[in-house]
This record gives C-alpha cells, structure tokens and sequence, in this order.
C-alpha cells in the first residue's frame, strides 16, 4: 500500500511538473489578490481595488514592478487584457522641471500581443529593462510613443535601453519630431539598426489585435507628419489611442494640454470618449485634465504617472464623476486587468498619506448612485 501511494505521489508529481512547463511555470495568478472573473457578469461590472499583500511588496531599496508574472503567459490562460503601470519606485530621476521619471505602461493582449507605451527617461532605463524582464518579456511586438519628448523616448532609445536590446517588431509614432538638433536622424539609425518598422497613425486609423481593436482620434497627421514642434505643441498632437477589448474601454492621450482636449473633444462626436480607463494627461498635472474631459470621459478608473504628486484639482474632477484616481507616488506600480466587462485594480504598496481620502469616499459614493 506504501509503495502503491509512493508511485502515486511520483506520477502527480511528474503530471505537475509537465503542466508547470506547458504554462512557463505559472498557476492562473501569482498572488493572491489576483482575480480572475472568468467571464461572470452581473447587472453591472464588477470593480475591485487591492492593494498587493504586505508579503508581495517590494523591501527597502528594490525600485523593480513588484509582480513575478509571466504577463503574457497568464493573459492568455485567463483571457484578460493586462495594463502594467509603471512607477519611479524609490528613485529621483533629475529633469530639468524637477525629478520626474515620465510614462511608461506595458500593455499585454489576451492573444499574448504586447505593446510598450512610452518608456520614462532615460535614467529610467535600467528599472524598465529589469521590469520586462520580470513580467516575462523577451520581445515587444509594439512600442508606441504619445509624442517625442525625452521623459517618453529617453529609455525606449537609450544605448542599453528597449529599442536597441530588446526585439521589437513595430515602432508606432504620430510622426512630428521635438526641436532637439538631429532627433530625426536619431530615431532613424535606431530603426534602422535594429530592423523596427515605423508606422505613423493618425485620426481616423484603427487596428485590431484578436479581439482588441485600438482606434486613433488624434493628431491629424497632416499637419505634424515631419515638422519640429515647440514643446506645447508637440504636447497637444500626442497620439489619442481608445483601446476596447468587450465592454471594456481605455484611453490614452499622451501630454494633452487642457487645450488640446477640447479641440479633441470638439472634433469628435459625443460619448466616443466614454471610456472605463483613463492614463492621466501630462503625468496628472493641472495643466491638463479638465473637468471637460472628465465629464467626457467618464472613467471609472484614472492612472497618472510621473513621479511627481498628482495635483489636487484633477484628482477632485475625477473624483466628483465617481473615478477612483491611482498614481505612482502615492500607490506605486499600478495593475489594471479586465476580462472584457469586469475589472480589478491592484497597487504595488500601501498609501502612507491620507491626502485624498475624501476624494476617494467621495467617487464611491458617487459610483454607489450609478
């Protein structure tokens, strides 16, 4: 009887084992507040938001994503489209402005398709390389850059930074250049030498990607398409990009000024903006976000990143049309997964102040009457 369970306990030991390498070592999730709804849907979406277990959260002196996932691995398994913000963790990173890292968020498709938005600075470099690494990423099939300015390109072109280390197959851009000498010629050898395709969108382009179509309201390439743009200008022809996998919609608009989002709101028929995620404008400054585009928007779920504290006046708009606003200073990585219709939120660490809890209360009551 011993040596029948021995055998047993061998063979379920050899089926794990095999099991364990079809799927890259993964169960379904690699932490606990990690769910999937596979797919349940109630009258309405159901939203969490955790933050990651104490365990799970990264020590004193670690600036890496604090999740150990194969990313693409696990989106598929679970069906589930996986936005991975990233975070200056720990880090000042000097810019000129004040220490700020920029935008980053690895987008990871329910095909297993991955897509990089923007890449930080480029002191961010080493942090995202490692971060890829952790998530499972040897090869991007897309990167996109909003708009050319070096808080979004200064790691994605670096020397031991994404575009040059890492394989990538598209180069995504709206085609209007910075004013720095030679930044045309710039990204041209990086494309070159590394056998990346460049493609420029504008308004009116879209593709489908399984069951994710991404369309693109901004900028109209026209009038930016080889031209060396001022920084405000170049800020408000960031590429508008609405991703929509189910019910499920999210919005990305690069450094749009408060401007530059009523002429985008202006040249768009009402309610195509009605979206469940949006990527802050301009890292969450008051500069951009206005209570305009929240009202068009209608977010239930508001991510900036930067580095920098979000200001306290579009942290108030979002929250008044009953969106829960997360930003890397304060939550820092920030993982939002959707299987199409539901949504769960996770941050990678506590929040240590109490800045805006009223404003948090404030969204779910507003969320509670909806």
């Amino acid at each position: 009887m011993t040596r029948k369970l021995i055998c047993l306990s061998c063979v379920f030991l050899f089926l794990l084992a095999l099991v364990s390498c079809a799927t890259g070592g993964l169960s379904a999730t690699s932490d606990p507040s990690s769910v999937v709804y596979s797919g349940v849907r109630e009258e309405k979406p159901i939203y969490t938001f955790n933050v990651l277990d104490a365990k799970y959260q990264n020590p004193d002196g670690v600036y890496t994503v604090p999740w150990r996932e194969n990313a693409v691995e696990i989106a598929k398994q679970t069906n589930t489209i996986r936005y991975y913000f990233m975070s200056s963790e720990k880090q000042t990173i000097a810019e000129k402005t004040g220490p700020k890292f920029g935008d980053s968020c690895l987008i990871v498709f329910p095909d297993g398709t991955t897509m990089l938005v923007d890449g930080g600075m480029s002191g961010y470099t080493a942090t995202l390389m490692k971060n890829l690494e952790l998530l499972g990423i040897e090869k991007l099939d897309y990167v996109l850059l909003s708009h050319m300015h070096d808080d979004h390109y200064g790691a994605l072109w670096s020397t031991s930074g994404v575009m040059r280390n890492i394989p990538v197959d598209t180069f995504i851009w709206s085609g209007a250049y910075n004013t720095t000498e030679g930044i045309d010629a710039r990204l041209k050898s990086i494309l070159a030498a590394n056998g990346i395709r460049d493609v420029i969108v504008q308004k009116g382009d879209s593709m489908q990607i399984g069951d994710v179509l991404i369309e693109f309201y901004g900028p109209v390439t026209e009038e930016v398409k080889g031209k060396f743009l001022q920084e405000t200008t170049l800020n408000n022809n960031s590429i508008v990009m609405k991703i929509t996998f189910g019910d499920f919609k999210a919005l990305f608009s690069g450094d749009l000024y408060s401007d530059g989002e009523y002429r985008v709101l202006a040249n768009n028929e009402e309610g195509v903006f009605d979206v469940d995620l949006v990527k802050a404008n301009h890292h969450g400054r008051d500069t951009s976000n206005s209570k305009e585009w929240g009202a068009a928007t209608t977010p239930r779920v508001v991510v900036g990143t930067s580095g920098n504290p979000m200001d306290t006046t579009p942290y108030g708009w979002y929250s008044k049309i009953g969106a829960r606003v997360f930003c890397d200073d304060l939550d820092g990585y920030v993982r939002v997964v959707s299987d199409g219709y539901n949504c769960e939120v996770t941050t990678g660490r506590t929040r240590t102040t109490n800045t805006f809890v009223n404003f948090d209360k404030l969204a779910d009551q507003v969320q509670a009457t909806l």
